[in-house]
């Protein structure tokens, strides 16, 4: 099953090109796209949610344009990075709302907080919230109401080691129940639960596959190489590769 499909998908904001022709089918299960920071992996998933439109190429959701779609966005929740909210009303106000325009109720909103130890601060207006609890609101407002599919944006931003396991106990559990596509640039929490890792990097796909065919190469990205003092030989870990220059695998 394929979740999201792009081809030839490119995004230009004046002389930047965000994205430039990324072509990647996205299957069901766990997907971690990976990528440095304005690689264009935040991109990617704005196109994908309908926020931005694509410059040209196409990208589709469950076989449709998200864009201007009720009938797809109704299908997906989505966190993003950095949260936003309205600052005067509580968590729990929020939450109930935006259960309520699914039809659900404050059960529901109640059930999702639950998920991530949210329920605490709850009654708190959303203005005095640090930025580990405006996270966990984000990650319990996209799990309102067990959508198809879910989207987390750097969903281990700005939380605790606590609260990062939680995040990933809650994905690994869920995973039988829908499917997710987690952006993020920490990759090594998130390899161990992803079914599939795609790696985008100046614009460009660099890698997709298999979480477990792509390991090593996803380790000789991101892993720097470490020189030791005196001018010795590098430490034993792999290579950094400059995003961009390893070819696609697996016929991507």
């Amino acid at each position: 099953m394929t979740l999201i499909e792009a081809k030839e998908l490119q995004k230009i904001f004046g002389s930047i090109r965000a994205l430039d022709g990324v072509t990647v089918e996205i299957p069901g299960g766990i997907t971690l796209i990976l990528g440095p920071n304005g690689g264009g992996k935040s991109t990617f998933l704005k196109l994908a949610t309908g926020i931005y439109r694509p410059t040209s190429g196409k990208i589709l959701v469950f076989g449709e344009r998200p864009w201007n779609n009720g009938k797809v966005k109704a299908r997906f929740g989505v966190a993003y990075d950095p949260p936003a909210f309205p600052q005067f009303v509580t968590g729990r106000e929020w939450l109930t709302l935006f259960a309520r325009s699914k039809g659900l109720d404050g059960e529901e909103a109640e059930r999702a907080a639950g998920l991530f130890d949210a329920r605490e601060f709850l009654d708190k207006r959303i203005n005095s919230y640090s930025s580990g609890m405006l996270k966990r609101l984000s990650l319990a407002q996209a799990f309102i109401g067990k959508p198809e599919l879910i989207f987390l944006d750097e969903p281990l931003a700005n939380i605790d080691f606590d609260s990062m396991e939680r995040v990933i106990e809650t994905i690994e559990e869920m995973r039988k129940e829908t499917n997710f596509v987690i952006i993020s640039h920490i990759w090594e929490p998130l390899m161990p639960i992803a079914d599939w890792v795609v790696v985008i990097g100046s614009g460009k796909l660099v890698l997709a596959g298999k979480a477990e065919e792509v390991q090593k190469d996803v380790e000789r990205l991101f892993k720097p190489r470490v020189r030791r003092k005196g001018g010795g030989n590098p430490e034993e870990s792999l290579p950094r590769q400059e995003v961009g220059k390893l070819p696609p695998t697996n016929g991507t």
